[in-house]
């Protein structure tokens, strides 16, 4: 990933870059928990116990379990990979003067939204996600919205980003300098 740097201004500070949690990908999880729990039924030959008609003919040392294990087994694995990836690749950066969200690999999406155009912040917490301290903010600007799915501390982040809406944007001033007087 490209540094969050190339994108801002100079003098403008980053207040937060986070990650979503895992259960952002809970349904690559899922998955791969079923096609584990499958392979190791394969593998343990519990088939044969309970259906002993079933074929089980041995081709180059290998049982029919034993290559339908293997494949539910790397199944499970892909699964695995996508869930990491599709966590690892998407960030979220707060910084003085915008929000920034970025995702993908081959295929990058960076979202912008500065703080002029927000309208309203809101938070979305499931029973279960208030329970485990995640949620989603949904940042609105009336026209187009951008959520920053399943961060930990999300009443956090949501107060960090309500306190800057209508905030006038970046003037280009070097921080400790005073602001330009009006006439």
């Amino acid at each position: 990933m490209e540094p969050a740097g190339e994108r801002m201004y100079s003098g403008e500070q980053t207040l937060l870059v986070t990650r979503p949690t895992r259960l952002i990908a809970f349904r690559y999880y899922v998955a791969a928990i079923f096609f584990l729990i499958v392979s190791g039924t394969f593998f343990l030959s519990l088939v044969q116990r309970f259906y002993p008609g079933f074929p089980a003919p041995a081709i180059g040392g290998w049982t029919t379990n034993q290559m339908i294990g293997a494949v539910f087994l790397f199944f499970a694995l892909v699964f695995l990979l996508i869930a990491e990836l599709k966590r690892k690749t998407t960030r979220y950066i707060i910084t003085d003067n915008k929000i920034i969200r970025e995702d993908g690999i081959l295929n990058k999406n960076t979202e912008m939204i500065p703080y002029t155009q927000l309208e309203r912040v809101d938070l979305h917490q499931s029973l279960s996600e208030r329970i485990l301290k995640i949620g989603t903010i949904v940042v609105d600007t009336g026209d187009d919205s951008l959520n920053i799915d399943k961060v930990r501390h999300p009443k956090q982040v949501q107060e960090l980003l309500s306190n800057r809406l209508g905030r006038r944007g970046w003037s280009g001033q070097q921080p400790g300098q005073p602001p330009p007087t009006t006439k």
